[in-house]
């Protein structure tokens, strides 16, 4: 396959989770038809995973045995660089594709040009967050987080990729506001394109240190676009609706009763989200994508990421 016949460009990291990386190498091959090529960066596994790489290698399949440890950021960022594709995916090594879900995005991404980012809804299928219709919380300055994703290849690398000073944790809804904030709108998927084997799945004393870590960099996002984005009232409302909307019909964040085809978290997400108009509920109801955030204030510049 030629770089020029490739549509999307899927890039994945791992360590050591090799059962996991066979499903999620499987079930991209298994649901997705549009022309694409899998990145897997490898940070030195040692439970045979190199050894798979190296027996699925194609031009399909391309590992990046980067052999050590750099943080999710810079491995992500060292492969979207040298990528030329219209499209480009970050998955994680626990996911597994679902509903078609990289073709229903291309098809998206198609359809609408200001869209720069699409999310590629993710649910986990275990642990203490199953219940929960999807993933993807409003963030505290108002955005709507896109936890894995689909780029157009240009706007990625024009916004920089992911912030390495985020390392692992908080590096989707920094690149999230990124996009937004740089005037490309950002959207879902209607469906569930992703499922999600969460790796401290059981609550256990092993899960303290990622939880740690996500406190650690909720508090950098805030410094990072707390007072490029600051709460006003028209933000204060929206969360008052939501509690109203709430009270009125009986329903939860992770309801999945419906309201006008919607369930308790697209709600919550379309009533608090800061850029996303409320009356996409009418709107878009009957499109494949939904939630599409489209940032209106002035022009700006982003805040610098310092090396």
């Amino acid at each position: 396959m030629k770089p020029s016949d490739v549509t999307v460009s899927v890039v994945l990291g791992t360590y050591n989770r090799l059962p996991n990386l066979k499903l999620c190498i499987d079930s991209i091959v298994a649901q997705t038809t549009t022309p694409t090529r899998v990145y897997v960066t490898d940070a030195g596994s040692t439970d045979g995973t190199v050894e798979y790489l190296k027996s699925i290698a194609s031009d399909h399949l391309v590992p990046v045995l980067v052999g050590k440890k750099l943080g999710q950021a810079r491995a992500y960022n060292d492969v979207f660089a040298t990528i030329d594709t219209p499209y480009t995916c970050w998955l994680s090594d626990d996911n597994e594709v679902v509903n078609r879900g990289l073709d229903v995005g291309v098809e998206i991404m198609d359809r609408l040009p200001n869209v720069g980012m699409l999310g590629l809804k993710v649910k986990d299928v275990e642990g203490p967050f199953v219940e929960a219709p999807y993933l993807g919380a409003v963030s505290t300055i108002g955005v709507l987080n896109v936890n894995q994703g689909l780029l157009r290849t240009p706007v990625l690398q024009e916004v920089g990729g992911f912030s390495e000073r985020f390392r692992d944790y908080g590096i989707d809804p920094d690149l999230t506001a990124k996009v937004l904030f740089s005037g490309h709108d950002v959207a879902y998927t209607r469906a569930v394109a992703i499922h999600h084997y969460r790796a401290w799945a059981d609550g256990s004393a092993a899960s303290a240190e990622p939880r740690e870590r996500q406190r650690a960099y909720v508090s950098l996002y805030w410094e990072k676009w707390g007072t490029f984005a600051p709460p006003d009232r028209a933000f204060q409302a929206r969360q008052y609706a939501w509690k109203a909307f709430q009270k009125a019909f009986g329903m939860s964040i992770n309801a999945h009763k419906k309201v006008l085809g919607m369930n308790g978290r697209d709600w919550c997400n379309i009533l608090t989200g800061r850029y996303i108009a409320p009356d996409e509920v009418v709107r878009n109801r009957r499109l494949p994508y939904h939630l599409v955030q489209s940032y209106k204030g002035p022009a700006r510049p982003l805040p610098f990421d310092p090396a």
